[in-house]
């Protein structure tokens, strides 16, 4: 409605158009979140985060969802079996024996959507209660499949 007619209404009259846009607003509101996002034309896009990107929940089978299962894990001989190549990993172990026992297992995450370069995969993400940044960087072995090349930790 144009300005001026609002303004040239009585006030009984702004009144119930205020109203009635409040119980419109109310009644939307009580409506749950998946229903009130079935109404958009276009999927709903997360966030964008300073150091992350744009933010992203993890799909079983994507390399966000790889990189999730490797960051709630301990950090254990068999973490190190399972995520690093054996040629490398006495050098990754050195590099990142540290690192690695503070930062697993992690509960609190947040991913970026994962970046790809031409022989990799980064995936930024942010965890602990101080939303701290990494990025973990992986080679696609086969579909589903990644070995860890490195790992960036900002305080």
């Amino acid at each position: 409605m144009p300005i001026v007619y609002i303004l040239g209404m009585n006030i009984h009259a702004r009144l119930s158009l205020v109203l009635s846009c409040l119980l419109f607003g109310a009644t939307l509101a009580a409506v749950p979140l998946a229903t009130q996002l079935s109404f958009a034309h276009i999927p709903p896009l997360l966030a964008q985060d300073s150091l992350t990107g744009q933010l992203v929940e993890p799909e079983e089978g994507s390399v966000e969802a790889f990189t999730a299962q490797a960051l709630g894990e301990p950090y254990t001989l068999a973490w190190v079996e399972r995520y690093v190549p054996e040629d490398v990993r006495y050098s990754f172990v050195r590099t990142f024996d540290q690192d690695l026992s503070l930062l697993l297992p992690q509960t609190m995450l947040t991913f970026g959507k994962a970046v790809h370069r031409q022989e990799s995969l980064s995936v930024p993400f942010r965890y602990g209660k101080e939303m701290r940044s990494g990025t973990f960087v992986w080679i696609e072995m086969e579909p589903g499949e990644y070995t860890l090349l490195s790992i960036s930790l900002n305080p």
